[in-house]
């Protein structure tokens, strides 16, 4: 039995082991593709860990998202790739494109379309002041002047159009239509259902996941939309304020900054920083000589600099060289470092994977803990 017991403790630990190996893969497994030309100016994708030649020669009109990468042949076609495979989705050269994490949306002359999950289709045949956010697309009619949106594969009316001007100012985020109406009634569109705020001309605002904070100058207040209802922050008005994924981050009267997170109200320091930035799920700030981050509604201080950072961020990354000029990756609550030892050229992100140039036409790819490597371009 003692011995049955200590076979036991041993293979619990080593479930336990192998179960937090696992998590830790798991928490560096970014979303996004990356691309680059080798030497012979080949194009190539990298798709979570695989590397892929796609064209033999040089593209243009890039565009990716988590699990596709759109572009221009130089036969003239509008091609994606998706789940490995190249799909020519239009023989002529589309008049816009804009891709979100995951579609890509885009003009043939009128018609307004989505490319989603391997599948094309037209939103609209006549479409104009269109938007497009992560999670929703946004347009108004041409024909009936209706404003319509695009979500979790439906199409809906928000407003009835009576005119060109159905709507004034507005405004899309990921899951969140803001706008005031034709009478200037500020509403917020959220979950297939619009909420009246009963305040009018509402003129600065911003969005986020879940999120929409606004400035309603004739009550003096900072309000916030989150999840279904209005929430005022503060009765006097912020000197400044960012909005990100279920967050607002400002500036109140006193200097103080605060951030409102998932229903919550904090005070994350007593000073102004001389550097901040917001992007989806990331908030970054530098006051000299701290780089600090908000994740998740958690404060974490990254790094000290001599300078103000050169800073990238991603929906839920940040990637800086640090002092001493190392590459350092933030990701989902965890710092990286040490993961590349060459002096570094460029540094970029495709959304949340970060792509280096270094050595002589070296470029490299930094996923699930690990650098992938490839001769790139000379000139490119």
């Amino acid at each position: 039995m003692p011995y049955l017991c200590a076979f036991n403790r041993i293979m619990l630990r080593l479930y336990i082991t192998l179960l937090l190996a696992m998590l830790g893969i798991q928490s560096v497994a970014q979303e996004g593709l990356g691309y680059y030309y080798d030497y012979y100016n080949h194009f190539y994708v990298f798709d979570h860990g695989k590397n892929i030649q796609l064209e033999s020669n040089p593209v243009d009109s890039i565009r990716a998202g988590n699990d596709y990468l759109a572009y221009i042949s130089q036969g003239g076609d509008l091609k994606v790739y998706y789940n490995g495979e190249v799909i020519t989705i239009e023989e002529n050269i589309p008049n816009e494109m804009i891709a979100s994490a995951n579609a890509l949306v885009y003009k043939m002359q009128k018609r307004l379309m989505i490319f989603e999950r391997g599948e094309k289709q037209e939103l609209s045949p006549w479409a104009q002041n269109y938007s497009v956010s992560d999670n929703m697309v946004t347009w108004q009619e041409v024909t009936n002047l209706n404003i319509m949106t695009y979500q979790n594969g439906e199409i809906k009316t928000i407003e009835s159009g009576f005119s060109v001007k159905a709507i004034n100012a507005n405004k899309t985020s990921k899951n969140v239509f803001a706008y005031s109406d034709m009478n200037n009634e500020f509403k917020v569109f959220f979950n297939n259902e619009v909420f009246d705020s009963q305040l009018n001309n509402i003129r600065n605002f911003k969005c986020g996941l879940n999120t929409v904070a606004f400035l309603d100058r004739f009550n003096n207040a900072f309000i916030v939309f989150y999840d279904g209802a209005y929430y005022t922050l503060s009765d006097r008005l912020p000197k400044s304020y960012t909005v990100a994924d279920n967050a607002v981050f400002y500036t109140d009267a006193n200097d103080n900054l605060m951030l409102y997170y998932a229903g919550k109200l904090v005070q994350l320091e007593t000073f102004l920083p001389s550097f901040q930035r917001t992007k989806d799920n990331i908030i970054a700030y530098y006051n000299d000589p701290e780089l600090k981050v908000v994740y998740a509604g958690q404060k974490i201080t990254l790094d000290k600099f001599s300078g103000q950072p050169n800073l990238i961020l991603g929906p839920n990354s940040a990637l800086y060289l640090d002092n001493n000029n190392r590459p350092k990756y933030f990701y989902k609550g965890k710092l990286y470092e040490n993961f590349l030892n060459e002096p570094v050229r460029e540094l970029y992100l495709y959304r949340d994977l970060p792509f280096f140039k270094y050595g002589n036409n070296t470029v490299g790819f930094y996923y699930e803990g690990k650098m992938y490597e490839f001769e790139g371009s000379r000139d490119r």
